[in-house]
């Protein structure tokens, strides 16, 4: 009999990964170890802010780390929760001008996701639920500095593919940073952000 995709995807985390334990004694498998869930925007339709210091100022509405493309500035902001914070309020809100961005609260359970349209600032606010149906899966992408992870979690749905079902990508979101361990390549348990 077939083993369920996630009993696969942990098999193979189990393999590849390290098996240091992080503060909380969990290993980076046990760490990135798909559960069921999905994402859910809410609301339920984006919205679309028509000003950029009303983009921003939703932005800062969250209180954790984040990333920020800024017209004006051409780094990109980011940092953990205060540092990042201090950053955003250095930006002049009759001026400054949000091309995309991510920032997640505090507590870890919700994240928002900026981007710049033809019609304003389209800002989604995504949450973690259970769902039977979906499967959550922790990602990591390597940042440009090659010293940090950038963390998302990413929701996969079954799909219809001819005569079979498939699990697809369905939405993501940046939950934080973590450091890459110099020594093997594999992030430490600190979680620190890019510095600029």
């Amino acid at each position: 009999m077939p083993q369920p995709e996630h009993e696969i995807i942990k098999a193979v985390l189990a393999a590849v990964l390290s098996d240091q334990k992080d503060t909380e004694g969990r290993t980076e498998a046990e760490r990135l170890e798909p559960r069921p869930g999905t994402l859910i925007p809410k609301p339920t339709e984006p919205k679309t802010l028509t000003s950029a210091a009303a983009a921003l100022a939703e932005f800062g509405k969250l209180d954790g780390p984040g990333w920020l493309q800024e017209a004006g500035t051409p780094e990109i902001l980011h940092g953990e929760a205060t540092a990042f914070s201090a950053q955003l309020a250095k930006l002049a809100p009759a001026t400054a001008w949000p091309v995309a961005g991510e920032r997640a609260s505090a507590d870890g359970t919700r994240s928002l996701h900026l981007r710049r349209s033809a019609d304003g600032w389209i800002i989604t606010h995504f949450e973690e639920t259970a769902s039977a149906d979906g499967l959550l899966l922790t990602q990591r992408l390597l940042s440009t500095d090659l010293l940090h992870y950038l963390v998302y979690h990413v929701a996969y749905h079954p799909e219809r593919i001819g005569t079979h079902d498939e699990l697809r990508p369905f939405a993501s979101r940046f939950v934080g940073f973590k450091l890459v361990d110099e020594k093997d390549g594999q992030p430490s348990a600190t979680t620190k952000p890019p510095t600029t």
